[in-house]
């Protein structure tokens, strides 16, 4: 018994090392100071920080931990008095230690790679939840039901390798009667509390243009930016070409959207029945057409129609940039299902929605930025962990840069992971297993590669 609770201290203290290391390393301390953190008494901000940072990484829970193990200066009430504060600007703290995290990572890769910033929300789920500040109902797209919680809109950057959540808004419905617990008229408009939940009742769109005009882009060497069909609106796509941002979205079939193509105008589905199609290949067409806002404001871009793996269906890509190939513009938009992963790795790993017992907005907001900083704690030591270049500057010399991962190469690594798994725990005999992958193998339709990333 004695062995096993050393063991599990030793595994608890090497966590520790590394969460400290990280901590370290990207000056996560002066970030904190910058993000108007300061100790008002009792336990130091950057220490609880690192407590509640570390929690998901020992399997343990704040409620439990802090009632049954109560250390000094890390009680129930330090923590949540700490997560409950107007004060601390979460948001700056993330997008803080976000800038050191990829002033290291960008010297990995060349100047030809094409970062990119990626936009799309998710939902933050409290469905057990009654009294949480700004609750209301939001529409699950997958589950085709009204869930209480928020959209969590995410802004994050990737080079194709490595995906770095940059900031972030919570967001309640717009619609009043879907909101369960509304803003108090009694709060204080002048504070940072009612700041911070006014935040919470704009459109996700204004949010998503607020969001970007908070990063330097330039400074993060972002090339395009890349969004699902939910913004991409004439108006959303051509304000960021205004800023000298590119663009590469996914389109949406709306009537009500025209695309002038040989002097004449068309909603999306009709210009796809006037362009010349290729009846072989996985690209259909390619076009240059004109999109306008409501102000008559009108630029240039490159729509391109791709099959889709269902049968006799297709979709749409529009890019900013014209003078893109067609490839070139489905490989980096195929980027944007880092997010993706993002996402799934937070709520499944990280515990997004299913830790914080807490009521108050300040920390809802406050949990979605320590889950974040897991996140990138976590993708700062796979990167190191597989490319040789982060290892130093003889590693660096004689070392390739990462190419981005196709999608192939991600399905070989999936599907060997999970034979793998099933062989060691003998579930499936070797034998067994390359029989699945020929049957496996023969039944891939023509398109799956092509089009699965869609």
């Amino acid at each position: 018994m004695d062995t096993i609770i050393t063991e599990k201290i030793y595994e608890e203290q090497q966590k520790n090392n590394r969460i400290s290391n990280f901590f370290k390393t990207f000056n996560v301390s002066n970030a904190i100071k910058r993000s108007n953190f300061h100790k008002q008494k009792g336990t130091n901000p950057i220490e609880l920080l690192k407590y509640v940072f570390g929690l998901v990484f020992m399997n343990k829970n704040i409620y439990f931990d802090t009632k049954y193990f109560p250390n000094k200066g890390r009680s129930k009430n330090t923590v949540y008095r700490f997560l409950n504060s107007s004060i601390y600007d979460w948001c700056k703290l993330l997008y803080l230690v976000a800038l050191n995290v990829i002033a290291f990572l960008i010297p990995l890769t060349s100047e030809y790679r094409e970062n990119v910033l990626i936009i799309d929300d998710t939902l933050y789920s409290r469905s057990r939840s009654k009294k949480v500040d700004m609750l209301s109902r939001v529409y699950d797209h997958n589950s085709s039901k009204y869930i209480k919680g928020f959209k969590l809109l995410t802004a994050a950057w990737s080079d194709g390798n490595t995906t770095i959540p940059l900031c972030y808004r919570l967001l309640s419905s717009t619609n009043e009667k879907m909101v369960i617990n509304a803003l108090p008229d009694s709060l204080d408009k002048r504070t940072r509390a009612y700041k911070l939940r006014k935040s919470a009742q704009i459109n996700p769109v204004e949010a998503m243009n607020e969001l970007i005009s908070q990063i330097d882009t330039k400074r993060l060497g972002v090339k395009y930016i890349l969004f699902d069909s939910w913004f991409a609106f004439p108006s959303v796509i051509i304000g960021l070409l205004d800023k000298g941002l590119n663009t590469i979205c996914m389109l949406k079939r709306m009537y009500r959207i025209y695309y002038t193509y040989n002097g004449k105008q068309y909603n999306l589905k009709e210009l796809y029945n006037h362009v010349p199609h290729n009846r072989s290949g996985e690209i259909i067409s390619s076009v240059i057409v004109r999109i306008h806002n409501n102000e008559g404001k009108e630029k240039q871009v490159k729509v391109l129609f791709l099959r889709s793996k269902k049968s006799n269906d297709w979709v749409a890509l529009l890019s900013t940039n014209t003078e893109i190939s067609d490839e070139e513009m489905i490989r980096i938009y195929s980027k944007r299902w880092n997010i993706e992963v993002l996402f799934k790795t937070c709520k499944h790993y990280l515990k997004l929605d299913t830790e914080l017992e807490g009521r108050r907005f300040e920390a809802v907001n406050a949990h979605s930025s320590i889950v974040f900083l897991r996140y990138i704690m976590l993708a700062y030591e796979n990167r190191i962990s597989v490319d040789d270049r982060a290892c130093g500057e003889l590693f660096f010399f004689i070392s390739e840069e990462l190419k981005d991962i196709s999608y192939s190469e991600a399905l070989v690594i999936l599907l060997d992971s999970v034979f793998f798994k099933a062989f060691s725990d003998g579930l499936l005999s070797m034998r067994q297993i390359n029989l699945l992958l020929d049957i496996f193998i023969d039944k891939i339709p023509h398109l799956f590669l092509f089009s699965a990333a869609f």
